[in-house]
């Protein structure tokens, strides 16, 4: 009689037997091999390369040629460093990204606050609609806000024209082409806060603003009591993220002004911020590129230490190394 269970036995023992030493890291390994080379390809390959370029004198035409440059230490920072030019992009890159990230909670919370409200009607509709700015891709809204600023056809002058007053050149001018560029940023990123903040409020539990309500709180003292310190751990990472982002912007000013526009000869532009004031080192007949990989540098370390303030601050890392 044959024994049927011979076979599901040794199978067992196989399935069961332990793996060798060699198969217990080599397998892991290979499942991850391709993300890592991708890894290394995509992200770390340019940082490295980019800290090379910024330690040799590839600032010009004729070093532009590989083989060409030499390594000259840290010549490019200390002159990226003695730059009045710089600190001027970089303290108006900071003003502009505070500015930015002010409007973009107080509108957010604005908006957050009147969806949550039950009392209005189709919030599903609203939302949908209100989260349209953030799903367009940037280039398309630069362009279309491009042309709504636009001196003699943009929408927005013919208006002001219509009801009697005389419209700027929005950016022609120093000052209304660094407010617009603060208008479109908002437009981008309010949708983004709005999101954070309205599942904040949805958190809040209702018997909270009823019992302040029978105190005879008002609803200012409401909001800054009970609603603000309860929304305080998802608006900080929303905040210091957005700060992060808004210190990257590039593709919306560069789209819209191009940087400018310029003041003042040999000055940087009236919306030149940090990436539009590299890229025009870089690539626009400069071909400054050691400097501009000094200035990255400088840039990643910056953004790295928010990084590091950020999860410090929300300790995102907590659960990994716990």
């Amino acid at each position: 009689m044959v024994n049927r269970t011979t076979p599901i036995r040794s199978a067992l023992r196989l399935s069961t037997r332990r793996a060798s030493p060699l198969q217990q890291w080599h397998l892991p390994i290979l499942y991850l091999l391709p993300a890592l080379l991708a890894l290394l390809l995509v992200n770390v390959f340019p940082i490295v390369y980019t800290l090379y370029i910024s330690l040799t004198n590839r600032n010009g035409p004729a070093r532009f040629a590989e083989g060409r440059y030499q390594l000259t230490g840290f010549q490019n920072y200390v002159r990226l460093l003695s730059q009045s030019d710089f600190y001027l992009v970089l303290g108006r890159t900071i003003f502009y990204a505070i500015i930015c990230v002010t409007l973009f909670f107080i509108v957010g919370l604005t908006f957050a606050l009147i969806l949550n409200n039950p009392a209005i009607k189709g919030r599903s509709i609203w939302r949908t609609l209100l989260i349209l700015p953030w799903a367009v891709p940037y280039w398309i809204t630069a362009l279309i806000w491009k042309f709504l600023f636009h001196g003699q056809y943009g929408p927005i002058n013919q208006f002001l024209r219509m009801i009697g007053i005389n419209p700027p050149d929005w950016l022609l001018d120093s000052t209304t082409a660094f407010v617009a560029i603060i208008i479109v940023n908002v437009w981008l990123s309010f949708p983004f806060f709005m999101l954070i903040l309205l599942g904040g409020l949805q958190s809040i539990s209702p018997e909270l603003y009823e019992a302040a309500e029978l105190d005879g709180a008002g609803w200012w003292s409401r909001l800054l009591r009970i609603t603000l310190p309860l929304l305080r751990p998802v608006a900080i990472p929303a905040i210091i993220l957005s700060l992060m982002t808004t210190l990257k912007m590039f593709e919306t000013v560069y789209l819209m002004t191009g940087g400018g526009p310029v003041t003042r000869l040999g000055q940087p532009g009236a919306t030149e911020l940090l990436l539009v004031w590299a890229y025009n080192q870089g690539f626009q007949g400069l071909q400054r590129f050691g400097l501009v990989g000094a200035f990255s540098i400088v840039v990643f370390l910056i953004l790295a230490l928010m990084t590091l303030i950020y999860t410090r601050i929300t300790r995102a890392t907590r659960g990994i190394y716990d």
